[in-house]
């Protein structure tokens, strides 16, 4: 999943250059620490988290917020901490050194060969994707030190922890095989039951209606500019000159489609206009499935949604080697859904709450019937049988073993809390819910402990984190982040 976010956010943030926001303006956006924060800081603090992306400084990143799944949401935690951090860090006079931040430029795999820095992978970096995009090698070295100061922060606000016998032993439970017995309680056996009326269809649409809309959604017709075939891969400078001929070709083009018609100067220039299917602000399209740019529409569309009547052609629009000018041709503004748009969610949601209250009133005296046949003496199998549900009995399982079926693997879960003995409440999943006795777990054996480092270390790295991201979150409080409305 990590691996996932980061390219989705690499594709959102790093690729779409947002060459209009110096149009917005140097007014005051924000306040923070009773000090005004303007545009101009914020597109800093944006080129910043572009730059960390391309250098692959994910524990920045992670520890700053910027590495949730929603890109816009990792994008502003990751400007305001980084802004607090900032504040924070000069308050505790951490300021790494230049030695420190060369050591660690020359640490970053991009910029090695054979495990050694290497100054041509370097140069190249500096030459092909900071040029191009804005950046010097003074923004590199911000980002390293930014990285070193979060790493520096972490380490006093997190000194503390430690790793109790207890929190050792609870962890070492995934090494330790165990033996459970479990009874399921099933959805189908309810679902038939769970009936929804028309008049909480209604109230559903009256509570939540509100809430609930049709995106807007926009067509534009693009011209596209990509670099010619050539015999081999264009390298180094010569890509660079390539390049920025082809981004003039494609401003030229804007400003003629600005001037005059955006068709007129596609046939004038030979060029082809395509129009894309209508999309939403994220850049899904909403009907047909063959186009042409869909592909590039998740990092194109916020460009798109930039554009008004006014204003219906865009300025050179960058997605790695290529460049789009767009033309807007359609809008359809944001609208309330209706009843009957809303009737399919309502009735999926309400009968799927409907039908996890049905199985839980079921499953819950049956659990309590259980408990009361052990607490007299029966063996859990007994207990169950009396209670009329059927047992299922899971051995010698290896909650650190590569082989699990997804059943197994969540009665592993389930058991990690519990001490022989033990029986669970209803414990809901995918096709309803079971409840699971724990009969016996393994004593730590002499391979367990020989990773109790490993272990003891992941404890104390999970600690550190909450520790840090408790410390920051106070910090953020305390320096009072206030958006200033009414922005020209």
């Amino acid at each position: 999943m990590l691996v996932i976010a980061v390219l989705t956010i690499i594709a959102f943030i790093w690729l779409y250059n947002p060459a209009d926001t110096h149009k917005l303006g140097t007014s005051a956006v924000a306040t923070l620490y009773g000090r005004k924060v303007s545009q101009a800081d914020i597109e800093r603090e944006v080129k910043n988290y572009q730059l960390a992306l391309a250098l692959g400084q994910f524990s920045l990143l992670e520890n700053l917020g910027g590495m949730a799944q929603d890109e816009n949401k990792a994008l502003e935690e990751f400007i305001w901490n980084l802004m607090v951090m900032h504040h924070e860090a000069k308050e505790l006079a951490i300021e790494p050194t230049d030695p420190q931040i060369a050591d660690r430029i020359k640490a970053i795999r991009a910029f090695q060969t054979n495990g050694q820095f290497d100054p041509a992978k370097y140069k190249a970096f500096v030459l092909e994707q900071l040029g191009p995009r804005g950046f010097t090698e003074l923004h590199l070295e911000n980002v390293i030190r930014d990285t070193l100061r979060v790493e520096r922060l972490k380490a006093i606000v997190s000194s503390p922890a430690a790793v109790s016998e207890a929190e050792f032993r609870e962890t070492a439970r995934v090494l330790q095989k165990f033996s459970a017995q479990a009874v399921r309680f099933s959805l189908a056996s309810v679902v038939n039951s769970a009936k929804v009326t028309d008049e909480e269809v209604k109230n559903f649409y009256q509570q939540y209606g509100p809430a609930l809309s049709m995106p807007e959604t926009r067509a534009v017709a693009y011209v596209k500019f990509v670099l010619a075939p050539a015999e081999k891969p264009l390298t180094g400078r010569e890509k660079v000159e390539a390049l920025q001929r082809l981004a003039d070709a494609a401003a030229t083009f804007s400003e003629q489609a600005s001037a005059s018609s955006f068709e007129k100067a596609a046939s004038a220039g030979g060029r082809d206009v395509q129009t894309t299917h209508e999309f939403d602000r994220s850049g899904s399209i909403l009907s047909g499935t063959n186009d042409a740019i869909a592909s590039e529409l998740k990092d194109l569309a916020p460009a798109a949604f930039l554009l008004t009547e006014k204003n219906p052609v865009s300025d050179v629009i960058q997605s790695g080697d290529t460049f789009f000018i767009f033309k807007l041709v359609k809008v359809n503004p944001q609208r309330p859904l209706t009843l009957e748009e809303v009737r399919p969610m309502a009735e999926k949601q309400l009968g799927a709450r409907m039908a996890e209250r049905l199985l839980r009133e079921n499953a819950e005296p049956a659990i309590a019937k259980i408990r009361e046949a052990m607490s007299a003496g029966k063996s859990f199998s007994e207990a169950a049988a009396a209670a009329g549900v059927q047992v299922k009995s899971f051995n010698d399982i290896d909650p650190s073993g590569e082989s699990f079926s997804p059943e197994e693997e969540a009665i592993a879960a389930a058991t990690l809390l519990m001490e022989p003995g033990q029986l669970s409440g209803m414990i809901p999943d995918s096709d309803g819910g079971f409840a699971v006795y724990l009969a016996e777990r393994d004593p730590l054996d002499a391979a367990a402990l020989e990773k109790r480092p490993e272990l003891e270390a992941r404890i104390l790295e999970r600690k550190e984190r909450l520790l840090f991201h408790t410390w920051l979150s106070s910090a953020r409080d305390a320096a009072k982040i206030t958006m200033v409305s009414n922005q020209q």
